[in-house]
């Protein structure tokens, strides 16, 4: 009984559609593509490696291919911002004080034409960048690639979000979540976020972790 509840709960899983699915539809298939891009063609994707700019371009390339095609219901803006800053924490009981120059977000930003710039909106938030010596698959490839599709999904079904949707993609995540910081401390839609989905590690087995 116990581990017939344990399959029901954790590994009943949803069928994966294909590349070819219908656009009004989330497709595996198409996440995959974007992840072997990531994954597989651009090597290394850490912070002061060419590959982290490669990944960076390729996101907003894909944005930018996503507004273009958009319907006349839709505002979209889709930009790239270089954070700066710094802050202190704790880190294994001292007080460590950081400062940051020079790192890149994409930011993309869908809402009705109609919307305000001070609307209250939903963050979905995840990062390109990749541990060191790994090449970030899970962590977080395919996060990124995930909510590649779910943006072109948003616009190519029609659906207008009732409150604005920001999707970061931040950089300098592995480096104490520093792109993550300088989209709160310096961005004009940072004051705007009333709800925040983190997706972090997701696609490497088990439940995925969105916080």
């Amino acid at each position: 009984m116990s581990f017939l509840v344990y399959r029901v709960i954790h590994m009943r899983h949803v069928a994966p559609l294909d590349s070819d699915a219908s656009p009004d539809e989330f497709s595996e298939g198409r996440v995959l593509q974007h992840l072997r891009r990531l994954v597989v063609d651009i090597p290394g994707r850490q912070e002061g490696r060419p590959g982290l700019e490669t990944a960076a371009q390729y996101i907003k390339g894909q944005l930018e291919g996503l507004a273009a095609h958009a319907g006349p219901e839709y505002r979209i803006d889709v930009e790239e911002t270089i954070v700066s800053g710094s802050f202190s924490m704790m880190f294994l009981r001292h007080r460590v004080t950081l400062g940051y120059r020079n790192h890149k977000n994409i930011v993309m930003r869908i809402s009705s034409n109609v919307s305000e710039e001070d609307e209250p909106s939903l963050l979905v938030n995840g990062h390109f960048d990749s541990p060191l010596g790994s090449p970030g698959a899970a962590d977080c490839g395919s996060c990124v690639a995930s909510m590649l599709e779910l943006s072109r999904l948003m616009l190519e079904s029609g659906w207008v979000p009732p409150r604005p949707v920001i999707f970061l993609f931040n950089g300098a995540e592995e480096l104490f979540l520093l792109g993550s910081h300088g989209f709160m401390k310096t961005h004009k839609w940072s004051s705007t976020i009333g709800a925040f989905i983190n997706i972090e590690a997701s696609g490497s087995g088990g439940a995925g972790i969105i916080l």
